[in-house]
């Protein structure tokens, strides 16, 4: 099925304190953006969308893998969108990514795009459960401890078919969401999840950077990647029920 990655670089990451968009920052060598380019490479997808910040040529020669280039919005949601009607008008399956996650799991994502293929769901997210205790609080004192059994943090790549992902953004573009997983799931779309890595994080601190350039530059990312290849893998058929979509 012809499947198009769209690949989030709209943001300025203000908080690392660069002098560019930290998308474009050089990780061990090569700019951030980057990486999650050659990883769709390697999942083979059809046509790659970057959205991008209007200067971006003043810090990044593009990836020659990267075939369309759209404008970044003032907020995530638009800029999906704008990625959205970038797209191929024959994008069958749509992969949306933001370029802070580097180290995104490519074993998940053909289990996924399978699913999506056959079917099973119309919007799948990487996801991982939560081991910590969580609190809710409100007017600063503690209401209530959810239950982390049925709570899990969402990652990107989150994969959708794509006539479906774009009726819907077109559709609640006024409404605010965190991200593309909960919108599709207010729009009614069958939704699930798959699993995610530990090493899938986000790059959004100075410590963040740091672990990144110390686990390529040590080797550690690649032992990582063994050690979790190795470990059992948690069962998918119960991670996609997770989270079934409103009838």
């Amino acid at each position: 099925m012809k499947t198009t990655a769209i690949i989030l670089g709209g943001g300025r990451g203000a908080r690392l304190g660069f002098s560019m968009p930290k998308q474009f920052a050089r990780l061990g060598g090569r700019p951030l953006l980057d990486y999650s380019v050659e990883k769709f490479v390697a999942l083979k997808v059809d046509t790659m969308v970057a959205v991008l910040v209007e200067d971006y040529r003043d810090y990044y020669q593009p990836h020659p893998a990267i075939t369309i280039i759209a404008p970044a919005g003032t907020s995530r949601q638009q800029s999906v969108l704008n990625g959205l009607r970038a797209c191929p008008a024959d994008t069958e399956l749509v992969l949306v990514h933001d370029s802070a996650r580097p180290f995104f799991p490519l074993q998940s994502l053909a289990e996924g795009l399978k699913l999506l293929g056959e079917n099973a769901y119309d919007g799948l997210a990487l996801a991982l459960p939560s081991t910590d205790t969580l609190v809710e609080i409100e007017a600063s004192h503690v209401v209530g401890f959810p239950d982390r059994r049925k709570i899990y943090r969402t990652q990107t790549p989150q994969l959708f078919r794509f006539p479906l992902i774009r009726q819907a953004y077109e559709k609640w573009q006024d409404r605010e969401f965190t991200d593309d997983l909960s919108l599709a799931w207010a729009a009614g779309l069958r939704c699930g999840l798959l699993e995610g890595s530990l090493i899938n994080f986000k790059i959004t601190t100075e410590t963040d950077w740091l672990l990144a350039e110390r686990l390529l530059n040590s080797g550690g990312l690649e032992f990582l990647q063994g050690f979790l290849s190795q470990l059992p893998p948690r069962p998918a058929a119960k991670i996609n029920s997770f989270q079934e979509s409103k009838k």
